[in-house]
């Protein structure tokens, strides 16, 4: 990636983006894809020296932002909602100044021979820039929008869908993303941050712990199920707003990874002062549950650490099984199911089975990757 690298935004657009003006959530945009300073061409701070330059009006998705800092020469065209294709952004060539070729974004239907010419090499969006994000471990092909021709609620769409994981639980993944755009686009309108949410989201994990201890099963599966929303929520709207840090991220992963084991502790002590059945197995629900919670946390570090990715994301059944694998959320269903079964005991029980079969999936998985003959790598990078 070229570094020091200063970007400038070329035009303006009066749409705003979850909550923001368009030039500051590109000003976030640009800066968390690597930008060192993002100045706009209408503004105070406009940057002459700037080495890449971008249409304010164009929505990119960040592995193209990325990808355009990290090339220089590269002229990105791009085809907007009318059909016709622009100049949506441009890197400079060692020898090219910002002022001399700040007039070019926008231009419809550009000569690329030209461009050439001046030493740039246009392309595409999938010319820039592939369709695997590491970091949200999925497939997912690079964007352009364009706030000019493209409807403002159909963008902010778009950058919620990116801001998915690609390879999650079944709960999180079918159930939450209609209620979470919303409420994630509502918390951005009122400039609630992220951490808030996070907060949020843990006042409820003890709320549920408190009436799952009491074996209160339904306020404490109410209050368990929203916190897991939350939880999602909170991500969408660090990502879509471009407010993330890595102070948020340790803040919500730390709670995810801590908190399911309490729920189970607290469930198990319900139970017990309940009377529920089968009281012979409970304790070692237990144990089996938390044991196993632990050594599942175990085997993905290993095949992380070993491997560079993560192990649901390493051949097709492994992202499938992602889904269901035993899990807080799909954990919480086994668990409610049980529980308006009228039999809240047996549904412990039948986590614990849950949470062995999976630790011996994820085991055997382990297993099969040290013993491959070549480097396992990714299904999502093929």
């Amino acid at each position: 990636m070229t570094k020091d690298l200063n970007v400038r935004l070329i035009g303006a657009v009066p749409a705003r983006l979850w909550g923001l003006e368009a030039t500051e959530w590109q000003r976030r945009a640009w800066t968390k894809a690597g930008a060192a300073r993002v100045s706009a061409e209408d503004g105070d701070d406009a940057d002459t020296d700037a080495r890449l330059l971008a249409g304010t009006d164009w929505v990119l998705s960040p592995a193209l932002q990325r990808a355009l800092i990290a090339r220089p020469g590269a002229a990105l065209i791009a085809t907007d909602g009318a059909g016709v294709s622009r100049i949506a952004a441009l890197h400079l060539p060692e020898a090219a100044a910002a002022t001399d070729h700040a007039d070019l974004i926008g231009q419809a239907d550009p000569d690329r021979a030209a461009l050439r010419a001046a030493g740039f090499h246009p392309g595409g969006v999938e010319d820039f820039a592939g369709a695997y994000d590491e970091a949200l471990r999925k497939r997912e092909a690079p964007y352009a929008l364009s706030l000019k021709t493209e409807a403002v609620r159909a963008i902010e769409k778009r950058l919620f869908k990116g801001a998915y994981k690609g390879v999650t639980d079944l709960v999180t993944k079918y159930a939450w993303p209609w209620p979470a755009f919303h409420a994630t686009r509502w918390a951005a309108m009122r400039r609630i941050s992220p951490n808030t949410v996070t907060t949020a989201s843990l006042m409820l994990v003890g709320v549920a712990f408190w009436f799952f201890w009491h074996g209160l099963w339904a306020p404490g599966i109410l209050a368990a199920w929203a916190m897991t929303f939350l939880d999602t929520v909170d991500g969408k709207l660090a990502r879509t707003t471009m407010s993330y840090s890595k102070w948020g991220n340790v803040y919500d992963h730390g709670i995810d990874l801590v908190h399911p084991p309490f729920w189970y502790w607290a469930i198990w002590h319900g139970l017990v002062e309940t009377g529920a059945e089968p009281a012979g197995l409970l304790l070692a629900s237990l144990w089996v549950i938390i044991a196993g919670y632990v050594l599942n946390r175990i085997e993905e570090g290993i095949f992380m650490r070993r491997f560079g990715f993560h192990i649901h994301i390493w051949r097709r059944i492994d992202s499938i099984a992602r889904e269901i694998t035993a899990r807080r959320n799909p954990n919480m269903v086994i668990f409610m199911v049980a529980v308006i079964a009228g039999q809240p005991g047996w549904g412990l029980v039948a986590v614990a089975v849950w949470t062995l079969l999976w630790l011996l999936f994820h085991g055997l998985r382990l297993v099969q990757a040290l013993a491959a003959p070549s480097r396992p790598v990714s299904w999502m990078q093929g």
